[in-house]
């Protein structure tokens, strides 16, 4: 096994590592990791990723069509797609392990006009919400993940258990759907790169329905990142789509044979993120909270980012103590959990009729975390 991807520095804690890696049986998340192999972000500020295009969100509730709403749905969802999956890993860097948020972690940040809010809802599980809104056109996101890996041949297989609740003002619309799985390649070799498989399905209240299949990249020939779909109404199909989501993704309409550029993943920069300055952030916000650890990777001093690191994990530690020698429950501040079985509004009805058209083998958690003031809570 070669590892010359790895620093000299590092060669040896990266051995110990997978080692542990492969004989490990439970969830990998649960691993401590070593600061090397850190890539300088909280798994919760992945949540911004879902903005990266501000423009493609907002302006799915201007088209008038419903089969054009749906189109213009998928490509924001195309957009988020290289800023999640490939974006950490250009240019000659290698895809590491985010930081585990620790419970009650916070990210707040505004993308163009957008604004997001993440909370990290529970620890064991490890679960993340995040909220999306443009309160002007009248969109809205909400959604949690909770990411499931293990060691799976040569691959790192990540379910990612969840779902996201897309809300349109104006037409007074959801849109529900679930995640890919993820094969991060590439991990033996210190050389890590993500690619994405399985079935995902966006399903509109208004009846129209968009279904994409992720193809990893066979043994032998052919390139990466590919993807094929089609958008349907009343069983009929609108739209053929194709591509690979890292690159290009093209859709063609029913009855022609002319491809249409749906998203350019290389010609569209990801929107900066633009955050509190860290005198006015919590101590429970992200980058105030892995400050240090941070600066330490950007110095390879990677003794300080395990030390750093670890006072965290102490912190951490001391206070599930603390609540559980007082019999105090925790409750996140911004997000609250609905069970599918228990509804309590339309709203919650409809997402239960609509999570019955995801396709494949769809893990989609036994409820939804809801931001409290979302916008469809307001309207």
């Amino acid at each position: 096994m070669s590892i010359d991807n790895v620093e000299a520095s590092s060669k040896g804690q990266f051995k110990d590592f997978i080692k542990t890696v492969i004989s490990f049986t439970g969830d990998l998340s649960s691993l401590t990791c070593p600061a090397f192999f850190l890539n300088g972000l909280s798994l919760l500020e992945y949540g911004s990723y879902w903005g990266d295009h501000p423009t493609c969100f907002t302006d799915i509730s201007q088209h008038e069509d419903p089969q054009e709403r749906m189109l213009a749905v998928t490509r924001w969802f195309m957009s988020t797609l290289w800023g999640s999956y490939a974006s950490r890993c250009t240019n000659g860097l290698n895809e590491k392990k985010p930081y585990n948020p620790i419970l009650g972690e916070q990210f707040n940040c505004m993308m163009g006009d957008v604004q997001l809010r993440c909370e990290q809802v529970c620890h064991h599980p490890p679960i993340s919400a995040f909220y999306l809104e443009h309160e002007q056109s009248g969109v809205a996101l909400n959604g949690h993940s909770c990411q499931r890996s293990k060691f799976k041949g040569t691959s790192i297989k990540v379910d990612q258990v969840g779902r996201a609740v897309l809300y349109l003002k104006k037409w007074d619309e959801q849109y529900f759907m679930d995640f890919p799985y993820l094969l991060i390649r590439g991990f033996l070799t210190g050389a890590a790169y993500i690619e994405l498989g399985g079935n995902c399905s966006i399903a509109c209240s208004n009846g129209v329905q968009a279904h994409l299949e992720f193809i990893p990249k066979p043994w032998f020939g052919g390139d990466y990142n590919h993807f094929k779909g089609s958008i349907v109404n009343k069983k009929e199909e609108c739209y053929t789509l194709s591509g690979r989501w890292s690159h290009q993704s093209f859709y063609t309409k029913a009855g022609s044979s002319a491809k249409e550029l749906l998203f350019d993943a290389e010609s569209e920069p990801m929107a900066e993120r633009v955050t509190p300055p860290l005198d006015q952030q919590t101590d429970n916000e992200s980058h105030k909270l892995w400050g240090k650890v941070t600066a330490a990777l950007g110095r390879k001093d990677y003794t300080t980012a395990n030390a750093e690191k670890s006072k965290i994990e102490e912190w951490q530690r001391a206070v599930r103590k603390e609540r559980a020698e007082k019999n105090v429950t925790w409750v996140p501040e911004n997000f609250v959990f609905q069970q599918d079985d228990q509804p309590a509004s339309d709203y919650d009805r409809t997402n239960m009729d609509l999570a019955k058209a995801m396709v494949g083998k769809v893990q989609l958690d036994t409820g939804a975390w809801t931001y409290k003031h979302a916008l469809h809570l307001r309207s």
